[in-house]
């Protein structure tokens, strides 16, 4: 706890959302509002495909392809 801790420069990534289709977005977004990402969940994957009318499979492709994209964006160096 010294002055060094006052001048750190903040861990930041910033994340192209771009690199998400319109779908993937849709999904990350209903799932967030939906509280799929909350401990406990507020909702289950049935739950979000359900209001996304999609099955949940397809609700978990989704997902798992916005994931992979934003964590690489996040966790590799560029």
């Amino acid at each position: 706890h010294g002055a060094a801790d006052d001048d750190a420069v903040p861990d930041r990534t910033l994340v192209d959302r771009g690199r998400l289709t319109d779908r993937q977005c849709e999904v990350l977004r209903t799932a967030y509002r939906m509280g799929y990402f909350e401990r406990p969940r507020d909702a289950n994957a049935r739950d979000v495909a359900d209001a996304l009318d999609i099955a949940p499979s397809t609700f978990a492709e989704h997902l798992a392809a916005a994931q992979r994209k934003l964590l690489e964006e996040t966790l590799v160096a560029n």
